[in-house]
């Protein structure tokens, strides 16, 4: 016999209202940024950003608080690691002047706060304080649960930036990644100059999962778009591979240079140094001299070690 089960437990998708908020996302203006977040940001949602110290963290939600504010929204910079000071020196560096920043790191003040905002940033989690004396894992469960739970009520997006250590690993425990909707790793881009950035969404809940790379200056980050993905072949491997074509050739006709060059694609001097590497190693015997040369395999079962 089935069970039945209680229409207030599971209902059907297509009863259910979609509110309203899900249509309405909090949009920057700026393609690039928008398109990061699934087409801006949904209000009441919960993010962390994190990366090694000076790659950019401040930098990208100041820019993107700027813009936010430019086009009419209420949004504000709460920092506990830089002194008002501080913060509106490096604001007016980047060309930052129409978001409220303050120095607040009291979980219940932030909390009350976002009910005046549309979008509030929290530099730094870690620097997150109480009245009432909480022992570190109290205070995340605490800071967390709280400021969640207000973001969705007021339909404020928040930002929570997150440290790392030196090893890279996130500072304290996994709940608040956990927690959240979007987590967001800015990294530098070993393939570039230094001043190369990954920018990785790697949780959305909506919008898409995906990379993007942009390049940081002095004066803020300039976005280029989604990052492709690219498969890189190290000398050495297509090293490798020549070899292995060039001893899987078939004989007759005999190996030569030109041969290889047409094969295999590769200059006159490319295809030499896979020649003498092959006949020094045993695994091809040479045969005339000059232009004339051929090459032929030293045993049936050649092969790459």
């Amino acid at each position: 016999m089935k069970l039945s089960i209680a229409r207030s437990g599971f209902q059907k998708v297509s009863e259910i209202e979609i509110p309203s908020i899900f249509y309405n996302r909090i949009k920057s203006g700026v393609t690039e940024l928008d398109e990061m977040f699934g087409d801006g940001i949904l209000p009441g949602s919960a993010t962390t950003i994190t990366a090694q110290a000076g790659l950019g963290k401040t930098t990208f939600l100041l820019q993107l608080m700027e813009a936010l504010a430019v086009v009419g929204y209420d949004v504000g910079y709460a920092s506990g690691e830089e002194n008002q000071y501080q913060l509106a020196f490096n604001c007016r560096r980047l060309g930052v002047n129409n978001v409220a920043i303050a120095n607040e790191t009291d979980v219940d003040t932030l909390a009350a706060a976002m009910k005046d905002l549309d979008v509030l940033v929290v530099d730094s989690f870690q620097a997150l304080t109480t009245d009432d004396k909480k022992n570190n894992a109290e205070l995340e469960r605490y800071a967390t649960s709280t400021l969640v739970n207000a973001a969705k009520k007021h339909e404020c997006a928040v930002f929570f930036v997150m440290h790392l250590t030196k090893n890279g690993q996130l500072k304290g425990s996994s709940l608040v990644p956990h927690s959240v909707d979007v987590n967001i790793q800015i990294m530098q881009d070993d393939e570039g100059d230094s001043d190369q950035r990954i920018i990785d969404f790697y949780k959305n809940r909506f919008g898409r999962t995906a990379t993007y790379s942009a390049v940081m200056s002095r004066t803020g980050f300039t976005f280029a778009g989604e990052r492709q993905t690219v498969v890189a072949t190290s000398k050495k491997t297509r090293r490798k591979d020549e070899l292995k074509k060039v001893l899987e050739m078939k004989e007759p006709p005999g190996i030569t240079k030109q041969r290889i060059i047409k094969e295999l694609n590769v200059t006159s001097s490319q295809a030499y140094l896979i020649l003498k590497e092959l006949t020094d190693t045993g695994k091809l015997v040479k045969y005339g001299r000059g232009e004339s040369s051929i090459w032929k395999h030293a045993t049936a079962t050649a092969a790459v070690k």
